[in-house]
């Protein structure tokens, strides 16, 4: 109660912290409202008509708004100035100019949003317009680039390297972060995933009620760096969203906040990613797209409801893809549909709202090729979604509540995965019990198919109030918001079960339990913030600072609660009137999911006696179970710092040059692994037969020995430390009219860190002798380098609707190493009666006495661990051709790797191994049409 308390009392402090003037200004509020204001009116340049429901913001002052029947806007009551009018409509192109307050209308024609106009934009833009460093894709540019989902649209970030449509694996998003060629994991990867808010129409996704998982946490031991999941179905429980759920067609821009972002944004590490549907008046358009391993029809409309009763855009997605072109063991299909309606309430204090509902049926199989592997094997996961948002601004014009916003939302689904294979063939038992105890347990069929359901319902509610109003001091204007945030995560689902004739059974000890997932508790969050954005012009030059402190705690309404303080700032100047540099400093969290502040427990079965016989009667089997609980009571929020400075050069009139070098270092990144507390030490007791009785259970043995055993098993902790850094580039070159085309070069060095903080415990068994120590070796972990370049030269010819994008990747380094790696522990464990958990540490001569004689503490590792590997510059060329006939129908196209440029590599870390670099050759088409 006493944290709830502090928690809203630094919301007031800061409130008024950041609405006071500095000593010796004077606020000025009220009086400057009168001193001007912006009007005008906005039509369609082709028809003349006015465009009822365009938004017109003031980018400085966050002021919004949206034309009336006639097209005219008003802004009223704002101080004296120049701002930035921000004008933006379904399917037309954005506009952007400088406009004085003052009693003068303006008056706007918007184009159409075509590859007729000339200056159509069909790349990533960087952005600063909030601040944050970010990047914008609009809608042409996702058409062109024929994104089949949200996943793909991120290729065009600087630095991205180009990967070919796949929807039979989890699609990770993560930001600044150097993943794998292959597509397989760095052990930085799960939390980049993590900790990259996806945002659509305002209202965050969750993944952090996501429980769908086989295995317990004794099942992922010793998999430091891992999503703490373990099961063969397809699952993004561990990680942020999966962006092959969402479509790109009905997207209308992105922005992709790469840098600190402003404080209203939580439970976030890695960035923001947010997504504007199109909402709307706009025509029937249908597409249909088709490659080698993909089939998808997309279509949408936009109607206008008539006067005074809003807009609705509906649009509906269907999917189906193959791993393989010849085969379909694994598959995918994806059926989403979206309903988006706009409404504007009342005229004096209008409320602008924007009404979302979409709905998705998710369905991964993978099964065995007969052909291929003897043992069968079947994997299925579905999961149907249903997401509901409303937001909206009220324009209230009042001197400390210039505009209300709010958000609310509510996400369910119903997650439904399965697991099927043979199993391990032999006779056996398998223990059940949730509680110690040595107990008598059926000897099970030596063949049978083991079997598993995962039902999850995850319900995820986000609800968010802020104010805005803004106010000038001297030469600065003061944009000020305050505001708070709710966000609950739950799953209601059955959980994991199994067959209770034929349980679950492993090769090891860890054992399979039921779990019901609606008995986890709810995890609730609670943030506050405060915000101020200051502009000050001196001439033609501009400083702006976006200076911001954010408050979250976790499971506010119960005794284990956690709170962090994130403060954040951005700052630019003009050093010429087209030169700015620009400078960041930000802290972030992330809070844990439900799977690491409730883990399951671990169990462990161990035969006490195995006796079998052909007879049933006769036969008895004796399993004792020992039950862990692997939960960690100091489990932190994740926290991210992140700092950048970077410049702006405007050169001529359409060229400009971005650089921005950053740092982002996690301390405390979520991890899986094998602690002090949950090494385990046991004494299993051991039966013999002293008397077989024909027909009837034996007769036991009155002496009982007592068997020791060490059991070790993954719990969640903060023990990981991930550093990211490096430099981005985006240089837009401009068009040359003589050859109608315009370049543009992006890129980025990266590098990402990923150690462990904590030393790293490995319980190793040796054949025939018993445990009494387990090695300790030094924390360790992952680096990896990347520079990657992307030059783009696109050939437009607006008279006939044309556009050619050639594209010429190159990684001009791509670089990883083991850090710290080591055969030889740092100290030991030691483990038997009476031993308290305690690590003791070798000097460095003793270190260097062990050898691979000493089984149970020496790790064998082999050459290329030690080695780094590091491949040659790599080649990637790719086209993309967009063609429009008329007004009402396109036609697309795309090649990757279309000179099928893939190189045989011998590899430097296992130099008898040769890689094939590169994505395969890849094509697809698509034909859209207009009504």
């Amino acid at each position: 109660m006493q944290r709830s308390l502090l928690f809203f009392a630094l919301l007031t402090l800061s409130t008024a912290t950041f609405a006071l003037p500095a000593a010796g200004t004077t606020l000025s509020v009220e009086s400057t409202f009168q001193e001007g204001g912006i009007r005008g009116v906005i039509t369609e340049k082709a028809s003349g008509k006015a465009l009822k429901g365009a938004t017109v913001q003031i980018s400085e002052l966050g002021l919004y708004t949206k034309t009336d029947e006639k097209g005219f806007f008003t802004f009223s009551r704002m101080p004296a100035g120049q701002y930035t009018l921000v004008v933006s409509y379904l399917g037309m192109l954005t506009v952007e100019q400088s406009v004085t307050s003052g009693n003068q209308p303006i008056a706007i024609a918007m184009q159409e949003n075509s590859i007729a106009l000339a200056d159509v934009v069909v790349v990533a833009r960087e952005n600063r317009k909030q601040g944050a460093t970010s990047t914008v894709i609009n809608r042409k540019a996702i058409e062109h680039m024929q994104a089949t989902n949200l996943g793909e649209v991120l290729q065009l970030l600087p630095g991205a390297i180009t990967i070919n449509p796949d929807f039979t694996n989890v699609n990770k998003a993560g930001i600044r972060n150097v993943g794998n060629t292959d597509g397989t994991n760095r052990s930085s990867d799960f939390m980049s995933s993590l900790g990259t808010s996806l945002i659509i129409n305002g209202a965050p996704t969750s993944n952090n009620a996501n429980l769908q998982s086989l295995g317990s946490a004794a099942i992922v031991t010793g998999t430091s760096g891992s999503s703490g999941s373990s099961g063969s179905f397809s699952t993004a429980q561990g990680l942020g969203a999966d962006m092959r759920q969402y479509t790109a067609d009905n997207i209308e821009s992105i922005e992709v906040i790469r840098g600190i972002a402003g404080v209203e944004y939580g439970d976030m590490t890695s960035g923001a990613i947010l997504v504007q549907t199109k909402a709307g008046k706009e025509n029937l358009q249908v597409k249909g797209r088709i490659n080698p391993k993909l089939t998808q029809f997309w279509a949408g409309q936009g109607f206008d409801l008539g006067s005074n009763s809003g807009t609705l855009f509906v649009d509906l997605d269907y999917t189906r893809a193959n791993d393989k072109q010849t085969s379909a063991y694994a598959t995918y299909s994806r059926v989403t549909g979206s309903a988006q309606y706009t409404k504007t309430f009342g005229q004096d204090r209008p409320l602008y709202t924007n009404t979302y509902f979409s709905f998705g049926s998710n369905l991964d199989k993978v099964k065995i090729d007969p052909d291929a592997n003897a043992v069968p094997e079947l994997n299925r996961s579905q999961e149907y979604s249903y997401r509901f948002s409303t937001n909206g601004k009220w324009k209230l014009n009042s001197a400390l509540a210039r505009q209300l916003n709010y958000t609310l939302s509510l996400n369910y689904a119903l997650q439904k995965s399965y697991l099927e294979n043979s199993g391990t063939p032999g006779i056996s038992a398998v223990g059940s019990s949730y509680t110690d105890g040595t107990f008598d347990v059926p000897y099970l069929p030596a063949n049978y198919t083991n079997k598993a359901w995962v039902e999850g319902k995850p319900v995820n509610l986000f609800a968010k109030l802020s104010d805005e109003f803004y106010a000038k001091t001297g030469l600065f204007t003061h944009r000020l918001l305050v505001g708070a945030d709710y966000r609950m995560d739950v799953n209601t689902g059955s959980g994991k079960t199994f067959d209770p004739d034929f349980p679950y059974r492993t090769n090891g000890m860890n054992g399979y339990r039921s779990r019901a997932y609606k008995d986890v508790p709810a995890l609730h969050q609670l943030g506050a913030y405060a915000e101020d954005r200051m502009t000050a012009r001196f001439g033609k030059r501009e400083l702006s600072i976006q200076a911001g402190l954010r408050m979250d705690q976790l499971q506010p309404f119960r005794s284990d609660n956690k709170a962090a303080l994130s403060p954040r700032i951005n700052v630019s100047y003009d050093l010429l009137p087209s030169f700015s540099l620009r400078a960041g400093y930000g802290i972030a969290t992330k809070a844990p999911t439900l799977n690491l502040l409730y883990p399951e427990n671990a169990y462990f079965d161990v035969f006490s006696l195995n006796y079998y016989k052909q007879d049933p009667n006769e036969a008895l089997a004796l399993m004792t179970t020992r039950v862990y609980n692997t939960g960690n009571n100091q489990l932190k929020l994740a926290k991210s710092y992140k700092k950048e400075v970077g410049i702006d050069w405007k050169i001529g009139k359409d060229r400009r040059l971005s650089i921005t070098a950053y740092h982002d270092k996690i301390d405390n990144a979520y991890d899986y692994m094998t602690t002090l507390n949950s090494l385990q030490y046991a004494l299993i007791p051991t039966y013999t037969v002293q008397q077989e009785v024909p027909g009837g259970k034996p007769i036991l043995s009155d002496v009982v020995t007592n068997t020791p055993y060490v059991f070790s098993y993954a719990t969640p902790t903060n023990d990981r430390q991930i550093i990211n850094k490096g430099a981005e580039f985006d240089f837009d070159m401009g068009r040359f009219d003589a050859i109608r085309t315009s370049f543009q070069l992006t890129g980025a060095y990266q590098s990402t860190r990923s150690t462990t903080t904590r030393p790293y415990i490995l319980a190793q068994e040796v054949p025939n002798k018993p445990m009494t120590r387990v090695g300790v070796f030094a924390p360790r972990g992952t680096e990896a380098e990347r520079f990657v370049t992307s030059l783009r030269a696109i050939h437009h010819i607006p008279e006939l609707r044309f556009i050619l994008t050639l594209t010429a990747q190159t990684i001009w380094l791509d670089k990883e190493r083991n850090v710290d790696f080591s055969s030889l522990p740092i100290g030991y464990i030691p483990v038997g009666p009476g031993q308290p958990m305690a690590i003791t540490y070798f000097s460095e001569a003793e270190r260097q006495q062990i050898t691979s004689a000493d089984r149970d503490i020496y790790l064998s590792l082999n050459e290329g661990t030690f080695r780094s590997e590091s491949w040659k510059p790599l080649w990637l060329f790719n086209v993309k051709l967009t063609k429009e006939f008329a007004k009402n129908m396109g036609f697309s196209f795309y090649a990757n790797n279309f000179i099928n440029n893939r190189p045989l590599v011998r590899s430097t870390r296992y130099p008898e191994q040769f890689t094939k670099r590169n994505i395969d050759i890849f094509f697809g088409t698509e034909l859209s049409i207009k009504f």
